[in-house]
């Protein structure tokens, strides 16, 4: 066989398969169910005690969102920013280090995260923000830090602007415009 012939189908083979797709180093897409598990506990800490009994479909609901994530997503802009902005890299590497890092930090105080007391479980979770350089809540998950991210992908629903009225206002959901006229219903 001769080398140009060789080079040949080396080209066509690599053509053939689309290796843009092929990860040198292979990073976690998903998150563990130890993860989930400690993220269950961490919203016990973080969300609101009112919500108690639905923490878990919140904690669900980001998880989802983590498995639903795409890199490199225009993202619409604002009024004013004539820059269009994308999103990030997959965040799940960087929540499952950080959830390693505080489950680290727990066991170093003598325990696991869900048998610490309240105050000792904030303190972790601020210094965890803290070490990160986060000083308010993302406007949406921005991939920064878990914590912020679980809370701001909560925070900024339209269900926690319902559940803090206490009225069906559903900021988030399209609706006909008569709806929008009239008093929400309690909720």
């Amino acid at each position: 066989m001769q080398r140009r012939t060789l080079l040949r189908y080396v080209a066509s083979a690599s053509a053939a398969f689309p290796l843009h797709r092929v990860r040198v180093w292979a990073q976690a897409r998903e998150l563990t169910p130890q993860a989930i598990a400690q993220l269950q506990q961490i919203g016990r800490v973080v969300l609101p005690a009112s919500i108690e009994p639905r923490i878990r479909s919140v904690v669900d609901g980001f998880v989802a969102w983590t498995r639903g994530y795409r890199e490199n997503v225009p993202l619409a802009h604002g009024y004013g920013h004539p820059r269009l902005e994308k999103t990030g890299p997959m965040p799940v590497p960087i929540y499952l280090t950080q959830l390693d890092a505080l489950d680290r930090a727990a066991r170093a105080r003598g325990g696991q995260f869900e048998t610490l007391d309240r105050e000792s479980q904030r303190a972790l979770l601020d210094r965890s923000l803290a070490a990160a350089g986060i000083r308010a809540m993302p406007p949406r998950p921005s991939g920064q830090h878990v914590v912020a991210d679980l809370m701001a992908f909560y925070f900024r629903s339209s269900e926690a602007n319902d559940d803090c009225y206490r009225a069906l206002i559903q900021r988030e959901v399209c609706r006909p415009i008569e709806v929008t006229v009239r008093r929400p219903q309690p909720k």
